[in-house]
Formats: structure tokens, sequence, C-alpha cells
């Protein structure tokens, strides 16, 4: 498994590590495909509010945007794309129920099991994928969660 950073907001190298880890994690723990690829991308709230006006229509920055591409190439079997900006995430810590530090693996987990096809628009998908979101991180021991 092949994780691609692009760190635009030049977050520190172990938290980009920390990153990677839960992504691995995850990808581990959903059966992904040894040969998957993905790639991530740090951005700061004005990249990541523009990706976000034109990938979905909404305006602001979010936490997280997920682009599935499940595409077959030379290198290996293309998941998608993560965008995260920082900055919100640590802005939203309290939000997520997370104690100071594993907001960004939190995250990008979430954004692992959306590449993945996991969907939380409604109710039931909401409740399973933060159920997911939480075993993935305590099997990793990356979970500081102050709830659930």
């Amino acid at each position: 498994m092949r994780i691609e950073v692009q760190n635009d907001v030049g977050l520190g190298k172990r938290a980009v590590r920390e990153l990677k880890k839960a992504c691995r994690r995850a990808l581990r723990e959903e059966g992904a495909r040894r040969d998957s690829i993905l790639s991530m991308a740090l951005l700061g709230e004005e990249g990541m509010a523009e990706l976000n006006r034109r990938s979905t229509g909404r305006e602001g920055a979010t936490d997280v945007l997920a682009f599935p591409m499940e595409e077959e190439c030379a290198e290996g079997y293309i998941l998608g794309d993560l965008a995260i900006c920082p900055a919100v995430v640590f802005a939203s810590r309290r939000d997520y129920g997370v104690e100071e530090g594993g907001e960004l693996a939190y995250v990008a987990v979430h954004g692992v099991l959306h590449l993945l096809g996991y969907d939380d628009e409604d109710d039931k998908g909401a409740v399973l994928m933060e159920r997911r979101q939480r075993e993935i991180l305590r099997l990793s021991g990356e979970e500081r969660c102050t709830r659930g």
C-alpha cells in the first residue's frame, strides 16, 4: 500500500507519518488491495475552501474531502484522493470527541472509509461509519477518544 502526501501547509514529519500509519491501518483492516495507492493533499483553509466549492458547491473550508477513483494503473490500484485541512481539523477537535493529537488520524481514517465506500449521509450510515472509525483507531493505538 502506497500513500503519497502533498504537504502544502508544512505539517511536521511526525504528524505526516502518523497520518500515513492511520490510513494504512484503515486500508488493512478493511481488506484493501495490497497494491492500493492513495494520494493525500494537506491544504490550507483557502485551498480547501476552493476545492470544496468546486467539488461540492459548498462554501468554506471543510476538514476532509474524499475522491474515490478505483482505477487500475501500471503501478497498482488507484484507490483515490483525500484532501485534509489541518487548520479546520485542529479547530474541530472537540466536535470529533478526540483528545489533542488524535484529530488528524480520526479525520484521515474517516476519509479512507469514504474511499472504500462508506457513506454517512443518513443516520444509519453515520453511526456505522463512526463505529468503524473508532474500531480502526483503537486497533492502531491512535484513538484518544473522549467519547464513544
